[in-house]
């Protein structure tokens, strides 16, 4: 079918918005590069219903006498700061807050070694040395923040007038995954020395197998669901004000349903009493009645881990692997389950679970030892 011709692109020299960005550009004759265009506090024009103010916008371009050229912008005028600049306004309006911090945190510490370096003079050993300059970072720190500095200059490459990046290609670490499981005599060391908040924190972490911070933390009364089976968490992939109810939201579209066992139904029926549907407050809290964050868990933990002289590689996330491994060996009800049941528990994909969980399951590792004609030895 012929194209309509009413439905030509816009002649270059005018504003059009972009609808993977969400906002306005124009093109400047002669060139193919997409331009983007700024309200009078600095930030990108956004939102298609927004013409006129992009239109207002090219207007104050053309008068300033920047509009007449066409040629790409030098290389030279181009900083390693600007590169992140550009990249963290965008990025505090895409990715989630948590994460805007924490990259804005790793970009800001790269600007303060290199921030003055032209793009021409930046190289891939200033990289290699500032990251170098972290022996704290492991592997996977160091895998994400080499991702991020690479996106940033992959930002400015698609979506502004940089040519080239000059880390492109830099190798990243093999991600290493922490995998590790709290011991019983563990567990019951940490009821002993938290105090009550805390530990009926861990434990609900313990049982449930959900995320800390992400999930278990914002669970009110409102997000108790029954059925004749027993009851449920239910957190809704987006929340009333638009954003991403759980952590896996964005990348699945699925809500999420923490399954609670007996044990839970006990401990959520005890504690709606004191957070009632409506209230909006938190069915676990801290000590001082306040919601649980992850400065403040992080913190509590670290005390405990410290009086306790527990192993470096534990943390609250912890909980999360130690329901995994006792699902995977029935520890809990006696009937070990495989990945595809554990990843519906857990709120993860079948693949996450297979690559860091499966070690755990003798169903999958016993038939590798009957290949070799060896066989479980009864207890």
């Amino acid at each position: 079918m012929a194209r309509n011709r009413k439905q030509r692109r816009q002649q270059h020299g005018t504003a059009w918005h972009w609808k993977q960005t969400d906002c306005w550009y124009f093109t400047p004759p002669g060139t193919k590069k997409r331009i983007a265009l700024f309200d009078e506090k600095g930030e990108r024009v956004r939102g298609k219903e927004n013409k006129e103010a992009a239109q207002l916008s090219l207007a104050r371009i053309k008068v300033a006498d920047e509009f007449h050229s066409p040629g790409p912008v030098s290389l030279d005028d181009w900083t390693v700061a600007k590169v992140c600049d550009l990249y963290l306004s965008d990025l505090h309006q895409s990715a989630t807050s948590l994460w805007a911090r924490q990259v804005e945190r790793w970009l800001n510490n790269l600007c303060a070694y290199c921030g003055g370096l032209k793009v021409t003079e930046f190289k891939k050993k200033h990289l290699r040395t500032w990251i170098q300059r972290h022996p704290t970072w492991n592997h996977n720190s160091q895998r994400n923040v080499i991702g991020s500095v690479i996106a940033a200059f992959n930002f400015c490459c698609k979506y502004d007038d940089l040519d080239v990046n000059p880390v492109s290609g830099y190798v990243k670490p093999t991600a290493t995954p922490r995998v590790t499981s709290f011991s019983p005599e563990e567990e019951q060391a940490l009821y002993d020395t938290a105090n009550p908040a805390m530990g009926r924190f861990i434990k609900v972490c313990l049982l449930t197998g959900a995320r800390p911070y992400s999930e278990l933390a914002k669970i009110t009364a409102d997000h108790i669901v029954e059925t004749p089976q027993g009851m449920y968490y239910l957190l809704k992939a987006r929340t009333a004000d638009g954003n991403y109810g759980h952590k896996a939201a964005k990348k699945t579209g699925k809500d999420r349903r923490i399954m609670l066992c007996d044990e839970m139904d006990t401990i959520t029926r005890q504690l709606e009493l004191t957070a009632p549907k409506g209230s909006g407050i938190p069915l676990f809290r801290t000590t001082r009645d306040k919601a649980w964050k992850r400065c403040n868990s992080v913190t509590h933990f670290l005390q405990l881990k410290k009086k306790l002289d527990l192993p470096a590689d534990r943390c609250m996330y912890t909980c999360r692997h130690t329901f995994a491994k006792r699902t995977l060996s029935g520890y809990y009800t006696g009937k070990p389950v495989n990945i595809e049941v554990l990843a519906g528990l857990m709120g993860n994909t079948p693949k996450v679970c297979w690559e860091h969980y499966a070690s755990w399951a003798d169903q999958y590792n016993d038939p590798l030892w009957e290949a070799l004609g060896k066989t479980k030895k009864s207890a």
